[in-house]
């Protein structure tokens, strides 16, 4: 397998109904993306994957988004800066060759949760978008030696359950970093998280659709009702 030119794209937020009460929803994203290719990773004599994984951080926080101010039935064009990884992705290395198998896919992935601004101190949520990419490098890294030969990509089990880990460890992040005299002056009324997605893909998927790509699309159903969109696709390096 050769290299592959691989990007993942975060196109748009889309507000079907922003459920804020009066006034407009603000909301904002965080980003983290992901891969684990043969730049960090290999896989052992013994068939199991080894290694770290690489994850590139963003620098979105409250404001992060063109549009402060949404309604219902906009669309938020994402800015490249939060929304788009560009990588190299490499085939993982076989240390011991099984035939004529000398390598096996890189992964390529990302995180992405919607929030919704309210009366959260910046300070809080800038704590909060460090221990996502804390989050999401702790669990991979934990992730990458439970797999081997046959099992290189993350199972859908999987990949839940570290959304979950990644999920529980922001918002108690937020949380504790929040003092009392700030909730009460605030009157209670904290960020909400709107929704969180995961998108992984192999770089033989990637390859396999061709220059059309994977297009990806997730609703939620939590603060109203939004959706996220994006493409991601991959170009052989001869």
């Amino acid at each position: 397998m050769t290299d592959a030119n691989a990007r993942i794209h975060l196109t748009t937020v889309r507000c079907i109904d922003e459920s804020d009460g009066p006034g407009s929803a603000e909301p904002y994203l965080w980003t983290v993306f992901f891969k684990i290719d043969g730049a960090t990773a290999s896989v052992s004599r013994e068939l199991r994957l080894q290694g770290r994984a690489t994850v590139v951080a963003t620098p979105g926080n409250q404001g992060d988004l063109p549009n402060h101010d949404v309604d219902d039935g906009e669309i938020i064009i994402v800015p490249m800066a939060l929304g788009q990884y560009r990588t190299r992705l490499r085939p993982i290395p076989l240390e011991q060759p099984l035939g004529e198998i000398t390598d096996v896919s890189g992964v390529i992935g990302m995180v992405a949760v919607l929030m919704e601004e309210d009366n959260t101190p910046a300070s809080a949520i800038a704590a909060g978008h460090r221990a996502l990419n804390r989050a999401v490098q702790r669990a991979l890294d934990a992730l990458i030696p439970t797999l081997g030969f046959g099992h290189q990509e993350p199972t859908d089990e999987e990949i839940e359950k570290m959304t979950r880990e990644i999920g529980d460890t922001v918002e108690a992040a937020v949380r504790d970093d929040v003092s009392v005299w700030e909730w009460l002056a605030g009157l209670g009324n904290m960020d909400d998280k709107i929704g969180s997605l995961v998108v992984q893909y192999s770089q033989q998927e990637l390859l396999d659709a061709n220059n059309a790509g994977i297009r990806f699309r997730q609703r939620f159903h939590d603060q109203g009702e939004w959706e996220l969109t994006g493409r991601a696709s991959a170009r052989r390096i001869p």
